[in-house]
């Protein structure tokens, strides 16, 4: 007769709930699954109760979309939800790091320039269709967005280095990143509301799977890690394994 299930696998076998993002595991971990359930880096949040969010380099993704056999995730810029004039300019100036990964099929930049000066006459009416306004933390801004520029390239009939002078002497500019189609749509439907559309619908991130998990699902197990050794383990009805359970 077996005694009372592990109180670790009991948590591990729980799964993350919030808004539209049902039935997270493995390697996702927070709220009711203890940290050692996941990985360190897979934290993920729930902002009032509706948003599920995850954290890479100090910076607050949405995690839309979470595809377990990739395995992949869909994101989307928090401060950027719903808006191109976010309340505070924060640029990712560190490139997403490992255990994450753009896919890189999918992937495209959007470059938002803020703080911009009157434009020269001579490439006004070609930038026109791109530029939007902002007021952040009190200051009125002239912007623009950008999805692709090649050098040697005209912009609209206008020369591309002098469209690129420009942008130079905006205050700011943000990269963002986002899906292929979404910023094909902006380059054939340019306007403020496609921006905040191709933004809202995200970007792929990917990461490599663990094989010893699907070994530990096999035989009954939850997968976890050690929190010291950060080492993988299975953690299972009667107590935990290195990879997958024993004669259950």
């Amino acid at each position: 007769m077996r005694g009372v299930d592990d109180p670790s696998y009991l948590n591990c076998s729980s799964t993350i709930q919030c808004g539209g993002l049902q039935n997270a595991s493995y390697p996702f971990w927070g709220l009711n699954r203890a940290s050692y359930c996941g990985l360190s880096e897979f934290e993920l949040t729930c902002q009032d109760n509706a948003t599920a969010l995850v954290t890479i380099v100090n910076q607050a993704y949405r995690v839309l979309r979470i595809d377990n056999t990739s395995p992949s995730m869909t994101v989307a810029r928090n401060d950027y939800w719903n808006t191109i004039c976010p309340s505070n300019l924060i640029n990712t100036t560190q490139d997403i790091t490992s255990p994450f990964s753009y896919t890189t099929d999918t992937v495209a930049n959007l470059t938002l320039y803020y703080g911009c000066p009157p434009s020269p006459i001579q490439i006004t009416s070609s930038i026109a269709s791109s530029q939007f306004h902002c007021t952040i933390n009190g200051t009125y801004m002239m912007s623009y967005f950008v999805t692709k520029l090649s050098n040697g390239m005209t912009y609209g009939g206008v020369n591309l280095t002098d469209v690129m002078t420009y942008y130079k002497s905006c205050n700011t500019s943000m990269v963002l990143a986002a899906s292929r189609s979404a910023v094909q749509e902006i380059e054939l439907n340019s306007n403020n509301m496609t921006v905040v559309s191709a933004i809202n619908k995200g970007f792929g991130l990917q990461w490599t799977a663990d094989d010893k998990c699907n070994g530990c699902l096999g035989s009954g197990g939850q997968c976890g890690r050690n929190e010291t050794s950060e080492d993988f383990v299975c953690y299972c009805r009667d107590k935990s394994y290195s990879s997958a359970c024993s004669g259950m």
